[in-house]
């Protein structure tokens, strides 16, 4: 065992995930199959929760497959079958959820101290979550997604710890709130799905590489490197364009500096973590936001270096 752990923590970030992947995909399965075993005697919605762990496991095995084995089919195909099938659980997960507002279906119950148990649990797995999507960045897109399969998972056990805590917190019929909620979450989970889906086209990652040459008779640079500061935010990881100079051409790419709250005074950062489980909602949608606004960045590098004297190199002529 000792050994196992030491082997364990010599991982790579990446090699941990893809084991961590390999692992899910079997836990999912074994959950898949006993709730739809227990569907035939525990009714349909077993079945329906049964197939939900069914869609995140195939959408996980992709992550793995790419991620572990590139050569085994094309990233395109790959990601499509990642977003598909997240897309199916969070409209699963929906359908599940559905069966609070519409039947009588009663709410499992759970004692205090079993419901405070499940809730640090979720938020102990969404506080990994969270640090996860951080690390994941500059890794590649499959263990970005993989990190965003584990935020959907993490987000559904926050559901469950909703209702285990209103379980015994109330005496009223919590059916209502519970089942709103679970649908908020699997209307997240379709969108975590539809961001998949699209993000290679909308990345600035996959399009950071930008090389210029310069125009004839234009005014040349002197440095024999150039920044350009490309976006501006408090909150978010910016971005910059670092290019160096080789003759008339400026070799350069698009790269991203480290998130500007750790800069910030330790104790706005104890604070952050502290109110984490409420802002990191708000966070996730600012980030998005401004995710999607980066997809001008390189039409804005080009007019910066269109002024500075330098037009677009394009891959071919580099040489």
């Amino acid at each position: 065992m000792k050994k196992l752990i030491a082997k364990i923590k010599s991982f790579t970030f990446e090699e941990k995930s893809i084991y961590s992947s390999r692992l899910s995909v079997i836990t999912n399965s074994i959950f898949a199959i006993g709730k739809i075993i227990l569907s035939f005697f525990q009714g349909i919605f077993f079945l329906v929760a049964g197939i939900f762990n069914i869609f995140m496991a195939f959408s996980k095995l992709h992550c793995y497959i790419g991620a572990r084995y590139p050569k085994k089919g094309s990233f395109k195909l790959h990601n499509t079958m990642i977003g598909v099938f997240l897309l199916l659980s969070g409209l699963q997960y929906g359908i599940y959820m559905t069966r609070l507002l519409f039947t009588d279906t009663p709410i499992m119950e759970y004692d205090m101290y079993l419901g405070i148990g499940v809730a640090t649990v979720s938020f102990i797995e969404l506080g990994f979550a969270i640090k996860g999507m951080f690390n994941a960045y500059g890794k590649g897109h499959y263990f970005r997604n993989i990190k965003l399969i584990n935020l959907c998972s993490t987000l559904t056990a926050i559901v469950t710890t909703e209702i285990a805590l209103t379980s015994f917190a109330t005496e009223t019929d919590t059916r209502l709130i519970s089942g709103m909620f679970g649908l908020l979450v699997a209307f997240i989970i379709v969108l975590i799905a539809i961001y998949v889906l699209i993000a290679p086209k909308v990345s600035i990652v996959d399009r950071k590489e930008n090389n210029y040459i310069l125009i004839e008779n234009e005014k040349e640079i002197n440095e024999e490197s150039i920044i350009i500061t490309l976006t501006y935010s408090k909150v978010i990881s910016n971005f910059y364009y670092e290019g160096k100079k080789e003759g008339n051409k400026i070799i350069g790419e698009i790269k991203k500096d480290k998130n500007p709250i750790s800069k910030w005074n330790i104790w706005v950062k104890i604070l952050i973590i502290v109110l984490s489980e409420i802002l990191i909602f708000v966070y996730a949608i600012w980030a998005l936001i401004f995710h999607f606004r980066c997809y001008s960045l390189i039409d804005k590098l080009d007019s910066k270096m269109l002024e500075k004297g330098y037009k677009k190199l394009e891959k071919e002529e580099i040489c």
